[in-house]
């Protein structure tokens, strides 16, 4: 078996080495033949499963196959309609946090500041304090990688996710309230309507500490968080607004704040509130938009609201998620189809996400396989396509460190990028194929892939194995020229390493 991983961890290497790893020159792109333009059904099938899923487990391309991928994709539209009872379970189990209060988690994974009189019983609070931070983090981990890999509800862990890096925080920063936000303003609102999303995110402690709105004041005014809702959330980078918007905007939210308050039953509760005594109550006008300064909090949802369905915003947001779902560039012509959509609906996401997914555009050959998968989109597919079984994440979490994406660990608001450029670094790479061969060596801790998806390709004849290992780990290749370095190898473990750690694997 030392050799075997020997000999897939060369051949990966010289696959990586002679590919240029442009994605544009793929071969099948550029064919004179108009029918060679269409996807056939299995292709089709192949393109929405990377697309609105992290890949297909081992029965679902025939699943896809059997009730046609728009049939598929409605009802992944529709998430609250798929039955999820028994990952739901499993999360009560591994991540109690995620259906707390902020309240709570503070209460029970936050250490009170006591009293130490010795540098010992100051070091036994700060390890206590680290052990509780260590693990409400990893609970965090464990619900997002559990969902990713299991939930039916394909389609809304790959939303979840764009909106987790579009609206990031750093769990670093946040330590206490990272598991809060995903659950009550990334997944609660991905489906719903842009402007609710976007105000449950400015209203949302994660967001107002990560950007350190909650100390911003007339007397000390902060612009971070300003900033970066017309930059990042809404309009785009110097789309529309200048220095002086960026001013204004963070005057009208001043106030904005978090912290330690009386709830309903005078009991202490950890939430956002506003502050009139730290609002700046003069005159502003952001892009055109002009404030008496006498609204108080109101004014900040009024120009939050006004953000959220400017036109610029419109063009934005649908260019980016064109961008996700369907090409690092997409058409001009399917961004404007998608933005009239964004616009007409007032920020309907899922008529968004309709329109994206039943545009012409979407099903093109000119979009098969050509956007390159993150670290988190590549280790979740490898363990959906060789249905693995996830016992623990801990070593997930740190494969994915070492390739450059470690979960809700972004410390800058612009969230991990889904572009290709962004991680083709070969130094970087060398961690996939070490993942690829540790997996199917059953050298990832944690992680088990049954031995039941090897037996059939044992069982198989020499010269049909490499076909069949094609078919399981790239379904829908419309070049089989790969399949020649997989004969290289007769091992099926091997073989699927060599398959998992290839280029090919990491196109989408």
């Amino acid at each position: 078996m030392h050799k075997v991983r020997i000999r897939a961890r060369r051949m990966i290497g010289m696959l990586f080495m002679s590919a240029a790893l442009s994605l544009s020159q793929l071969p099948w792109l550029h064919s004179s033949d108009p029918n060679a333009q269409k996807l056939n059904p299995k292709e089709a099938v192949a393109h929405v499963l990377q697309r609105m899923a992290y890949g297909g487990t081992p029965k679902q391309l025939a699943e896809v196959q059997n009730m046609t991928w728009q049939k598929w994709a409605l009802q992944q539209l529709d998430p609250q309609s798929i039955d999820n009872t028994s990952l739901e379970k499993r999360l009560d189990g591994v991540c109690p946090s995620r259906t707390m209060t902020l309240t709570a988690i503070h209460e029970h994974y936050a250490v009170p500041r006591k009293a130490a009189s010795t540098p010992e019983e100051r070091r036994a609070l700060q390890r206590e304090r680290n052990q509780l931070r260590a693990k409400l983090k990893q609970e965090l981990i464990d619900a997002v990688l559990l969902r990713a890999i299991y939930s039916p509800r394909q389609f809304e862990e790959v939303m979840v996710d764009f909106w987790r890096n579009h609206l990031s925080v750093d769990v670093n920063k946040v330590p206490y309230l990272a598991v809060h936000y995903e659950e009550t303003v990334l997944r609660r609102h991905a489906f719903g309507k842009f402007d609710e999303l976007l105000m449950a995110s400015a209203k949302h402690p994660a967001m107002l500490v990560f950007l350190d709105n909650h100390v911003s004041g007339y007397k000390a005014l902060n612009e971070n968080y300003a900033r970066e809702l017309m930059e990042l959330h809404t309009l785009g980078v110097d789309n529309y607004y200048t220095q002086t918007d960026v001013v204004e905007l963070a005057r009208v939210l001043t106030g904005w704040t978090c912290g330690w308050r009386q709830g309903n039953k005078e009991e202490r509760a950890y939430q956002f509130y506003f502050n009139e005594r730290t609002h700046d109550r003069g005159e502003a006008t952001v892009l055109g938009l002009k404030l008496d300064g006498k609204g108080g909090m109101a004014d900040g949802e009024k120009v939050i609201r006004y953000l959220a369905h400017h036109p610029g915003t419109a063009q934005f947001i649908s260019r980016k998620l064109c961008c996700y779902l369907v090409n690092d560039e997409p058409i001009p012509d399917m961004v404007r189809d998608v933005a009239e959509v964004f616009t007409s609906t007032q920020g309907d996401l899922k008529a968004v996400y309709k329109a994206i997914l039943f545009h012409p555009e979407f099903m093109s050959r000119r979009n098969y396989k050509v956007k390159f998968k993150t670290p988190f989109e590549f280790v979740v597919s490898a363990l959906r396509a060789t249905g693995a079984q996830v016992d623990a994440t801990t070593m997930l979490a740190r494969e994915l460190r070492l390739m450059g994406q470690p979960l809700y660990e972004c410390d800058v608001p612009t969230g991990y990028s889904d572009q290709a450029e962004a991680w083709l670094d070969p130094g970087i790479l060398v961690y996939r194929w070490n993942f690829a061969i540790m997996l199917n060596a059953g050298k990832v801790n944690g992680i088990k892939v049954p031995a039941g998806f090897y037996e059939p390709l044992v069982r198989m004849p020499l010269n049909e194995r490499a076909r069949r290992v094609l078919d399981l780990v790239v379904p829908g290749l419309p070049d089989y020229s790969f399949e020649t370095t997989l004969r290289r190898s007769v091992d099926p473990q091997a073989m699927i390493a060599l398959a998992l750690g290839s280029p090919i694997f990491q196109q989408q």
